[in-house]
């Protein structure tokens, strides 16, 4: 496996972190810390592993 391969693993562990948080948050009724939870999940688990396979594993496909 590939450093990108092993990134956007780690990625998306920390990303359902995030999501964990989140819900602890929501049954606490800290909504806003709870969104901010919600967007960063979304972020490790969406954005960063989609621009990793991409730009970094696959820079010229053919």
């Amino acid at each position: 496996m590939g450093s990108a391969t092993v990134t956007g693993i780690a990625s998306i562990a920390v990303g359902f972190g995030f999501i964990a948080a989140a819900f602890v948050a929501t049954n606490r009724q800290e909504t806003p810390r709870a969104v901010g939870y919600g967007i960063t999940a979304f972020v490790f688990i969406t954005v960063i592993p989609v621009i990793l396979a991409v730009f970094v594993a696959a820079p010229n496909p053919q």
